[in-house]
């Protein structure tokens, strides 16, 4: 409720930092730990067009797997997450 809530909230835009300040993606970083699986969840189910739930997962884990290089490429980002998650979370 809360995903879909934050995309209605947001309507289009290409901001991240503006998507990241909506209430329902505060709501979703204020759960903490519980809501890395759904979110991995969420990017996996997205494929080739993955949402932006890196701040998010960075503000709730405190990593940043990401390469600079990788930045702005969000199919490179989520596998990033993909990746140094695998071992420390089943989603």
């Amino acid at each position: 409720t809360l995903a879909s809530n934050w995309r209605n909230e947001r309507g289009i835009t290409s901001s991240a930092t503006k998507m990241a300040m909506y209430p329902s993606y505060q709501r979703i970083i204020g759960m903490g730990g519980r809501a890395v699986p759904f979110i991995l969840r969420e990017m996996e189910s997205e494929g080739n067009d993955p949402d932006h739930w890196f701040w998010a997962l960075e503000m709730i884990t405190g990593a940043d797997p990401v390469p600079v290089d990788a930045y702005g490429d969000t199919v490179r980002m989520a596998q990033a997450w993909f990746d140094w998650a695998k071992g420390r979370y089943a989603w």
